[in-house]
This record gives C-alpha cells, structure tokens and sequence, in this order.
C-alpha cells in the first residue's frame, strides 16, 4: 500500500488530509445539530480557530521545536529568530535581480 510508506511527501498529504478531515467533522456535527458546532458557523468562530492554531504551533516551537515536523520548525526559526538581527552589512535591503528585472 502506497500511503503506508512513510516519506515526507507522504506525511504532507496525510498531514493536510487531517486537517481538512477535522474541519470537515467539525462543520458534519454542525449540521447535524450538535452542541456547540451547531451553535456558530465556521466563519464565525474562524479567527478563533486561526488564533488557537498559532498560539500552539507558537507555543510547540519555543517550548517544544523538536516535535514539529522538521521543515515548520526550520520556517518558524527563519522567521522568528534567524531574522531578528541585522546582518553586517545592508546588502538584504538591496532589491534582488529578479525582483528588479519584474
């Protein structure tokens, strides 16, 4: 069986199928009238949703960085620490080329 193979683009797609299945049960049990999916619709409690997910993948990343999944926790250290200084030189607020060349 394919997707029992555990590769990493395997574990992305099984990864994002998760997700999706999740909301997809969320929205089902709110359809079906069960308390309290019933009581809001998805766009309703979406920045509620979005913020809980941040403050954990947050959380994981300084508390826990190892059990993300390794290319989250090298994006999350690019973004939150790696670029938190200045480099010795001013040569990353030159525009690149092919920015210019767009």
């Amino acid at each position: 069986m394919i997707w029992a193979k555990h590769s990493s683009v395997n574990e992305q797609i099984v990864m994002y199928l998760f997700s999706r299945i999740l909301v997809g049960l969320a929205k089902l049990l709110a359809k079906k009238g069960v308390k309290p999916f019933s009581d809001w619709t998805f766009a309703q409690t979406y920045p509620y949703f979005a913020a809980a997910v941040w403050a954990i993948v947050m959380w994981l990343f300084e508390q826990h960085p190892k059990v993300l999944q390794p290319s989250l926790e090298q994006s999350m250290r690019y973004l939150y620490h790696d670029t938190n200084a200045w480099s010795r030189d001013c040569q990353e607020l030159a525009p690149s080329l092919a920015s210019v060349a767009v």
